[in-house]
């Protein structure tokens, strides 16, 4: 039996229940479904721009929404991740703060910096309390609170899918009721084949982390699914404590390609991962193709993961899914209990002066 079919070694590793909390995702999205109605209603009439602003999880969550409106949204949405708001923000801007634990400072600065504007712009906060929930209250923003388990990467199910409901609700995104089912159900579905009890030769999750085991991981992905190969090099990093590192097609393929020949000592200690889909254009779908092709005659080693889901929602979502299974997976064989991640503490402590 392999570390990864016993579950007791597993438990032993995964001091914190991480596990459960992958596993919940799915749980998420139905559990903000139902409190849909509970989620204030913005009045978004004159916007000419969004924001979406998050750290870490957060900020995937921004990425991906960014990538579908992309396709589908009249408004121009930007992303900011920092301490500062771009300079364009104004009455005519439309806000989202997110923080699961509600203290992130980044995110304090910005609602700091929006509060010392003349020109007010919407703001809307979702967070799991803290600071932002607690300004919102006082200073009547419209928000959404959920009560979240375990880190902030293992909420990423809230944090998605409210974000979603609401833009669903003032038709900045386009998205059926079916839809929104159709994905809840898939990814109950994937759980099953690639959780703890599925078998390591029957466990897509568990198969590729063996093949990543003791090496350093390489996530390239395109158009939508590039916020997915973001999410894959942050769980490395985070759950599996591992070197890791995202590469966005196609311009990868316009610098990132000729950079594989050195320095050759670490050439086989690579390995690359390319998140494939029926939705990439066609000259991308050609650039993976020729990039495998030299992988294969430099003799470096890479896998290919295979889109599913019906549509490009359910294509990032099980991508998630798929990862954070996976990070987990490579956690258990590098002994490691994957929850906590102390440096990231070290940092936040010292940044305030703790």
């Amino acid at each position: 039996m392999t570390i990864l079919d016993d579950l007791k070694k597993i438990k032993e590793v995964d001091q914190e229940n991480l596990a459960e909390l992958i596993e919940k995702l799915p749980e998420q999205l139905e559990k903000v479904l139902k409190e849909e109605k509970e989620i204030p209603t913005l009045s978004y009439q004159k916007i000419e721009n969004v924001l979406i602003c998050g750290m870490g999880c957060d900020r995937i969550v921004a990425e991906i929404f960014k990538k579908i409106a992309e396709e589908k949204s009249f408004y121009p949405i930007e992303i900011v991740g920092d301490y500062k708001l771009p300079f364009f923000v104004n009455e005519k801007t439309l806000i989202f703060l997110l923080s699961y634990s509600g203290e992130t400072s980044e995110i304090l600065s910005l609602l700091n910096e929006i509060f010392k504007l003349k020109k007010k712009p919407k703001i809307f906060i979702i967070a799991g309390g803290g600071k932002l929930i607690d300004l919102a209250e006082k200073k009547k923003i419209p928000f959404y609170k959920f009560f979240g388990q375990g880190p902030s990467r293992a909420n990423i199910g809230y944090l998605f899918f409210s974000l979603l409901l609401i833009l669903k609700k003032i038709n900045l995104l386009k998205i059926k009721d079916e839809e929104i089912f159709s994905l809840i159900q898939i990814l109950k579905e994937f759980n099953k084949i690639i959780n703890l009890e599925r078998r390591t030769q029957e466990n897509v999750a568990k198969y590729l982390a063996y093949q990543i085991f003791d090496r350093i991981p390489v996530i390239v992905g395109a158009e939508h699914l590039w916020p997915v190969a973001q999410r894959w090099k942050k769980e490395f990093n985070e759950n599996s404590k591992t070197f890791a590192f995202a590469e966005e097609a196609p311009e990868f393929f316009h610098n990132s390609i000729v950079g594989i020949e050195y320095p050759w000592r670490i050439r086989d200690e690579i390995f690359s991962i390319f998140l494939e889909s029926d939705f990439y254009q066609k000259e991308t779908k050609t650039a993976f193709s020729i990039y495998k092709e030299i992988l294969n005659n430099e003799k470096m080693l890479f896998e290919t993961v295979p889109p599913i889901g019906k549509n490009k929602l359910e294509e990032i979502m099980t991508g998630i899914l798929l990862g954070d299974w996976v990070s987990f997976y490579l956690a258990i064989l590098n002994k490691v209990d994957p929850t906590p991640v102390e440096n990231i503490e070290l940092i936040k402590r010292k940044i305030k002066g703790l």
